[in-house]
């Protein structure tokens, strides 16, 4: 009996100019036979080479036996049964004969597939957690449910051009070095935590319109102008994103787009960075990229980033400052 990973040896000997071979008891177990079963021949050596390789092993015999050219091959064995097996076939001359090897690498070619089969699923499965925290942290803070948190993920790693799984891990990593949420957020987790534990059922949240973000667009005098109200964080950012590329159209023609933020309640990192890469991309096809801001907002700082920042009064009028 031989173990699921190991290889089994044969031994073959023919002599030159005769058609009987002589084979070990391993030979007739590697072709799916009884010791003995049968008489081995060349004939029913080469019988048992798949199609495809056979000429080329009944060649590499030839040239063993003519020039005592050594015989390595690989090929694939087809035993009594029908079952296809990967071999390696080996041998040399000795005087007027020619002996060597078969061996059955099936087995040993499994256990290597499945091994790497196995690590690729670990780490499919590690991938796949990791990726799943992540979509709970963003779930967690911005109250959206796991199709949308993917999707936010995914709508990130091509924002910054990083892998969905790197972009994960920094944001588990991150998350966990941070020491966790602030109090007010941890006593209302508490809360709705004990409520799962007893089998409540959750209240449902009151609407807050302000935790939304509205874009609009509208043109002025020629140009452009799209605005937003509410929130432009990680979760809304994308929404912004798309109202400034419809508008792409209209302003490449104008010349200058303009982004109206003076409602927008906040403006946070991934804000400011899409708004970035959205006027380099502007700049590229000629178009300036104007933001409008209220005195006290949160984007003074993002000239910083290249961007030209304009503060302006909330009653202030777009026309005269596009």
């Amino acid at each position: 009996m031989h173990s699921q990973a190991e290889a089994q040896v044969g031994q073959y000997r023919f002599s030159s100019g005769d058609d009987r071979w002589r084979w070990s008891d391993e030979m007739f177990e590697i072709h799916g036979m009884e010791a003995g079963e049968v008489v081995p021949t060349r004939d029913l050596f080469l019988r048992h080479v798949h199609a495809d390789h056979r000429d080329r092993v009944a060649a590499a015999l030839e040239a063993c036996e003519r020039d005592g050219t050594p015989v390595g091959e690989h090929y694939v064995l087809v035993d009594l049964a029908g079952t296809e097996r990967a071999v390696t076939l080996s041998g040399g001359r000795d005087g007027s004969a020619v002996s060597g090897f078969l061996v059955d690498v099936s087995a040993s070619q499994r256990a290597t597939v499945a091994s790497a089969v196995n690590a690729q699923l670990n780490q499919a499965l590690e991938s796949h957690a990791v990726i799943d925290q992540a979509k709970g942290i963003l779930m967690l803070v911005y109250g959206i449910d796991g199709d949308a948190a993917f999707e936010l993920l995914r709508w990130s790693s091509q924002q910054r051009n990083v892998r969905l799984l790197a972009l994960a891990e920094r944001l588990v990593a991150a998350v966990e070095g941070a020491g966790g949420l602030a109090p007010t957020s941890r006593a209302r987790l508490d809360e709705l935590f004990f409520q799962s534990l007893g089998g409540e059922s959750s209240p449902t949240p009151a609407a807050h319109p302000s935790n939304g973000l509205t874009v609009s667009s509208r043109v002025v005098g020629g140009v452009p102008v799209v605005a937003a109200r509410g929130p432009v964080d990680l979760a809304t950012a994308g929404v912004l994103s798309a109202a400034i590329a419809a508008a792409s159209g209209a302003a490449r023609n104008a010349g200058r787009l303009v982004v109206d933020l003076r409602e927008a309640t906040h403006v946070g990192s991934a804000g400011v960075s899409v708004l970035a890469s959205l006027d380099r991309r502007a700049r590229t096809q000629g178009t300036t990229l104007r933001v409008l801001v209220g005195p006290d907002s949160s984007l003074l700082l993002a000239s910083g980033h290249g961007l030209e920042v304009a503060v302006v009064d909330p009653a202030g009028a777009v026309g005269a400052l596009s």
